[in-house]
């Protein structure tokens, strides 16, 4: 969601965000400093704090709670990251070393439970019973998610329901927190609350799809990792999912699947060949742009103000996103 930083007012209001999360991550001792601030430092499209502040706007309150709030969902953020990488034992985050790899999986369990204990001290200083509920509420659904995850490793069992689940959990919930506190930030009317929060789903929902079709379509430099990953890595995503209706598909995703279980190390070039050049690619592109479909239906009863066509832009991008 680059789109975003194009915007100056909101690049100076990252900035902002970035102060707060440094000044925090600063105090902590060595080597969580170390390993926080270089994760921080590693960059990111900051997507999830910039669409709180957005959605603050629609509020009539002083927004200073909405950088809290925006701070300590940065926080959940990367501390997510983290686990992502040791769960999938990746190489590299951001074109730089895991924070595993470089340090170890303690140290990388402990800098992640201590971001999160941050995001949860931010969030201590917004005095707010709706925004409490929804951030713990969250959590437990990232959680979840990520276990959801992990236990359909190489299941060819996994259905489109349990994707869908996954992805509710893990992603689209997220970003829609990240907007309705911005809106709970300012004291927005409860009814712009619901709007915004499902536009931040449905994007999400939108995104999540757009990100595992790009597993397949784009290429190693914009990806910043191997065509395939997920697929290599025994995760079914949607572009596989759909293209298993192919039985030689589903015969050669159950072979590697078999294989790979046994410690085998295989050659999947054939089979994501296979699905790049199925109709799957078109057919998971269909579901993206109905989340987004969903997403402009309610921003359209957003009011009339410059935040809400930044709302439709961003439409426009992830329909188009190539990376």
């Amino acid at each position: 969601m680059n789109l975003l930083l194009q915007y100056r007012d909101l690049e100076n209001e990252i900035k902002q965000i970035d102060q707060i999360l440094y000044g925090r991550l600063s105090q902590a001792d060595e080597p969580i400093r170390s390993a926080a601030i270089q994760l921080l430092q590693a960059g990111g499209k900051r997507s999830r704090p910039l669409l709180c502040l957005i959605s603050s706007s629609f509020g009539e309150r002083d927004r200073t709670k909405a950088y809290d709030m925006a701070s300590a969902i940065e926080l959940i953020h990367m501390s997510s990251l983290i686990h992502d990488d040791m769960i999938d034992n990746a190489q590299l985050r951001r074109g730089k070393k895991t924070i595993h790899l470089q340090y170890n999986t303690l140290i990388a369990t402990m800098v992640g439970d201590y971001l999160v204990a941050e995001a949860l001290e931010i969030m201590a200083l917004v005095e707010d019973k709706q925004a409490h509920q929804l951030f713990s509420n969250t959590l437990k659904q990232l959680a979840i998610g990520e276990l959801i995850q992990y236990q359909n490793r190489y299941q060819l069992e996994r259905s489109l329901k349990t994707y869908f689940k996954k992805n509710r959990n893990k992603t689209a919930k997220f970003i829609g927190l990240s907007c309705i506190l911005g809106a709970i930030a300012t004291q927005a009317d409860k009814k712009l609350q619901k709007h915004l929060y499902l536009i931040g789903y449905y994007l999400g929902m939108s995104y999540q799809i757009v990100d595992d079709i790009l597993d397949f379509s784009s290429n190693s430099d914009e990806m910043g990792k191997l065509i395939g990953q997920d697929l290599r890595e025994g995760y079914l995503t949607l572009p596989t999912l759909l293209a298993m209706n192919d039985d030689q598909i589903y015969k050669k995703v159950h072979n590697l699947f078999k294989q790979s279980n046994q410690g085998n190390v295989l050659d999947f070039e054939d089979l994501i060949a296979d699905i790049k050049n199925s109709d799957a690619i078109s057919k998971a592109y269909q579901y993206s742009q109905w989340y987004l479909e969903k997403a402009r239906q309610k921003i359209n009863q957003l009011p009339d103000q410059a935040e809400k066509y930044i709302f439709l832009q961003l439409i426009g991008y992830l329909s188009k996103r190539k990376y």
